[in-house]
């Protein structure tokens, strides 16, 4: 079964009220990727000051319309007053591990 992988990394700018800002939506936006059709899998990581999603779709256009919409689309209004991150979507044949995907992100993310 193939896939679409995306795994994303953000920073917040300093400040509690940002970071609580940044909390609220987050949780907000994996509650709706768990719920999206086509999603497979949600994970969440915090790594070197990076907060993570990693993400598994049954295809490209579940994630994008889901990246395009409700809780998600919400978020990514105005989130440059948040804080900045990178960003990662590929293909793959089967889900990969959060290790596996974690060093692809490393490697290729660009930046958002």
């Amino acid at each position: 079964m193939s896939v679409y992988v995306s795994v994303t990394g953000f920073r917040p700018h300093p400040g509690v009220l940002r970071l609580a800002r940044f909390w609220w939506r987050t949780m907000q936006a994996a509650r709706q990727a768990r719920a999206a059709p086509g999603n497979v899998r949600v994970v969440m990581r915090s790594v070197g000051g990076f907060y993570h999603t990693l993400t598994v779709w049954t295809d490209e256009a579940s994630m994008r319309a889901y990246v395009r919409s409700g809780a998600h689309r919400r978020a990514m209004i105005g989130f440059r007053d948040l804080g900045g991150g990178r960003t990662l979507g590929f293909a793959a044949d089967t889900a990969p591990d959060w290790a596996t995907a974690y060093a692809r992100w490393q490697r290729e993310a660009r930046e958002v």
